[in-house]
């Protein structure tokens, strides 16, 4: 029976292809998923963001919280802020199977599958180069299990981008080389869906991608198809408009993308990014927040180095085939990684440098080892072992003996770990000397290539695996569900269910608040509203990719209604509300003193030129005196709101006015505050009418209403204002992410358009095959007749 199970895979290669991925992932994954019973964790960014992440998703669908999020930071758009992680996978939709707290021992196995669609996929687009399919097999496990997976363990949605990439060059070929239309849009709707973010660089790559191997092959028959294949690229991405353009309009808010490279930084990094990347090619993928050499920690994903073989057969391929598209493509991509001004299209010309894109050529370098490999005799692999073997030498030299600095007698910071790296790679080296050179012609030759590539990429990634969780023993699985996941669940229970507070966290790197769904003043993502951003810029605590508030600003204490404080650490002074054992150690939970509920009144103003006059010492405590508008907004508020006399600027910060400044904003504060899934409501109050603030972050697609007519939300220094009559007032706050609708309507015409034109085209193709015709105008001619 297993062996006729074995014939029956053999068969199908598609099944083979899985097979081969699921055990070399199997490998990697299975030993540690054993030891810890099913819990899987990594590192850093995966256990406080991905884990996170992937909980507050999943319970937001099965709650139908998808509009606003109250526990991202003080508030932010749900589509916007996890369509770059989570929102677009189909992995992540598989995970809606299970209850949200199962992510831990969900994310296993899910790894597991991410692998193997990227194997299977990669070979789709490899096949149609190689005789002998299985060659595309090797080279589809060299792209799924390239350094670049390998270093980017710890950022899980980086792999469903992997997954799927492949798709795009499929379609790309079907469609220009066989005329098969529908492909190419249905892969850029599934590539703009599942990563709207790198699928703008996906972009680059394909407009190079067609210039290089099309129209530098054949230009006049390429660019006949030029527009066809422009039409399936608009196609493509109108059908992935239900997600891709909420996600594209939230993240222009970000300031991030405003950074740019000037003068000589555009042109060159410094020496220790090229010997990065360099290496990134040479040696197995290192551990990006314990990296073994060059950098104490990258983070930039710098990886590129294809299992066992390394870049041996490419260099062989360059150094061959002198005319060849792949030859023309990598070459251009080399040059393009080490030019930061070129580097950074691929990253929407982002400031920052980062190896994101790595995946793309790493699909082309898989490719040329596939076809070197299936004609081992055509290509010098001498001198490619010699020149990879030389550079490897030169490089460990360098590194190992060169003076780093006055103080650093090497760039080699952990001996031991480079020193795994420095042989695997020897081994790699050896090893292909052996298989390419040596014994190129032996019987079974592709087992044994295909054998000691699986051992060597999952003897790598388990490696990494590993030796996170000997570095990092405090992160090990058991402990982050203790620490993340239980603590979250335990938040939930204590904290009390009024609604009109929110928590602060020790450690802003946590996320507990999206575990516990609270409200909370920080966390841990870059990607949250705009608004966000432009708060904590005019307070001089700019932020980053965490909320880090100052202790020294004690004025957002009461400020943005933060009650609770959670910490490990136990605290004198403070109000203890609760504590509870995680199974880890002791969470304590400290009440704050003088916490404003989230809507109040103000009597004055400063716009936000006079406010960024303020020392930034200062600042945290204006804002209980007045709230903060544009310039533009004086004359809309006058009446109600007076400017801020300057006295209290300059004679009454801090001390005993700061008490004066709570008991002023607490005269008049919302009541019965309510959050739902589309908003939130609350009621006001007031002896005249005036201007209620809200500490909830400003964004277009927040409508409100007070005693049920339609007013004006004024964006109050990245929160909100609105105007209040005397007297009682309900008021109701309704968001509707931006770009949804106008995203569900492109989606809906993009796809029946994309439905009438593959029926289309099929008809015509079943035409042609009537008439036995073989291409369109032929089909012309015959119907003169």
């Amino acid at each position: 029976m297993i062996r006729l199970w074995i014939r029956k895979i053999k068969q199908h290669d598609y099944l083979l292809m899985f097979c081969l991925c699921f055990a070399t992932a199997g490998l990697t994954f299975i030993p540690e998923l054993v030891i810890h019973k099913g819990l899987f964790s990594l590192v850093g960014d995966f256990n406080y963001q991905q884990i996170p992440f992937n909980i507050l998703s999943n319970r937001a669908f099965k709650t139908g919280d998808l509009f606003w999020n109250w526990s991202t930071d003080l508030g932010s758009n749900f589509i916007g802020s996890y369509s770059f992680y989570t929102l677009g996978s189909p992995f992540f939709w598989l995970s809606l199977l299970f209850p949200p707290m199962f992510f831990q021992y969900l994310v296993g196995p899910l790894f597991l599958l991410k692998y193997c669609v990227a194997g299977m996929a990669a070979f789709a687009y490899l096949r149609r180069y190689v005789r002998d399919s299985r060659y595309a097999m090797i080279g589809a496990l060299l792209y799924a299990f390239s350094g670049f997976s390998t270093v980017n363990l710890m950022f899980n949605h980086f792999h469903d981008v992997v997954a799927f990439f492949p798709l795009l060059l499929v379609g790309l070929d079907r469609l220009v080389l066989d005329k098969r239309s529908g492909w190419f849009a249905a892969a850029v709707a599934i590539n703009a869906t599942v990563n709207f973010f790198f699928f703008m660089g996906e972009v680059v790559f394909l407009l190079l991608y067609f210039c290089v191997r099309f129209l530098a092959e054949d230009f006049k028959k390429s660019l006949r198809r030029l527009p066809k294949t422009f039409f399936e690229g608009l196609l493509g991405i109108g059908m992935a408009c239900i997600l891709f353009l909420p996600a594209v309009y939230f993240t222009l808010q970000n300031p991030r993308l405003d950074q740019w490279l000037y003068g000589p930084s555009a042109l060159t990094f410094d020496g220790s990014r090229y010997l990065e990347i360099i290496k990134a090619v040479l040696m197995p993928a290192d551990i990006m927040p314990h990296q073994s050499a060059i950098y104490l920690s990258d983070f930039t994903s710098s990886g590129a180095y294809l299992p066992l073989f390394g870049p041996v057969a490419v260099v062989a391929f360059v150094i061959a085939a002198k005319r060849s598209w792949q030859r023309r493509l990598i070459l251009i991509l080399a040059a393009m990684a080490c030019v930061p001004l070129l580097n950074s299209f691929f990253y929407l010309l982002n400031a920052s440098y980062y190896a994101r894109w790595f995946y793309m050529p790493v699909l082309i370098m898989s490719l040329m080892t596939a076809q070197v490999l299936e004609n081992r005799a055509r290509y010098p692999i001498g001198k490619a072992l010699i020149g990879t073997g030389m550079a490897n030498a030169l490089l460990a030299a360098f590194l190992l003996f060169y003076p780093w600095s006055l103080s650093e007698k090497s760039a080699v910071f952990q001996m031991n770990q480079f020193n795994f790296y420095l042989c695997t790679t020897t081994a790699g080296l050896i090893a292909s000397y052996y298989l390419l050179h040596r014994f190129s012609a032996i019987r079974h030759w592709w087992r044994w290539a295909t054998g000691l590539v699986m051992v060597f990429a999952a003897g790598l990634a388990l490696f990494n695996i590993v030796a996170m969780h000997a570095i990092y023993d405090y992160q090990s699985p058991e402990a982050i569900d203790d620490t993340v996941v239980k603590t979250g669940q335990q938040l939930a229970k204590v904290l009390p269910k009024s609604e009109n507070y929110r928590i602060s966290i020790s450690d802003g790197g946590w996320n507990l608040a999206m575990v516990s769904a609270t409200p909370t003043v920080n966390s841990f993502t870059s990607m949250v509203n705009g608004s966000i951003f432009q708060f904590y810029q005019s307070i001089g605590a700019p932020r980053a990719v965490k909320t880090i508030v100052p202790d020294s600003y004690y004025g957002l204490i009461p400020f943005l209604s933060n009650r609770y404080y959670v910490t490990t650490v136990p605290m004198s002074g403070k109000k203890l509300y609760a504590h509870f054992y995680n199974g880890y150690n002791t969470i304590y939970i400290y009440e704050n003193k003088d916490v404003l509920p989230i809507g109040f009144t103000y009597k004055y103003y400063l716009t936000e030129k006079q406010f960024s006059k303020v020392p930034i010492l200062n600042r945290h405590l204006v804002l209980l005196k007045a709230v903060i508008i544009p310039q533009s907004e004086v004359k809309t508020v006058a009446g109600l709101l007076e400017p801020l006399p300057q006295t209290q600027l300059t004679n009454q910060i801090g001390g005993k006015y700061y008490h004066q400044d709570i008991v002023a904003r607490r005269a008049e504060t919302a009541s019965d505050f309510h959050r739902s899934n589309k908003g939130f409501s609350a009621n006001l109050r007031v002896d005249q009418p005036k201007y209620v603030f809200f500490s909830v972050p400003y964004d277009k697609g927040w409508r409100a209403t007070v005693n049920g007519l339609s007013v004006k939300i004024i964006n109050a220094d990245g929160f909100m204002i609105v105007p209040v009559t005397t007297g009682n007032n309900r008021i109701q706050f309704t968001y509707q992410t931006p770009g949804l609708t106008a995203g569900i309507l492109v989606s809906a015409v993009s796809l029946l358009l994309f439905t009438g034109y593959v029926s289309h085209s099929a008809f015509l193709r079943k035409r042609r095959k009537q008439l036995g015709i073989k291409d369109a105008a032929h089909l012309d001619h015959a119907k003169k007749f």
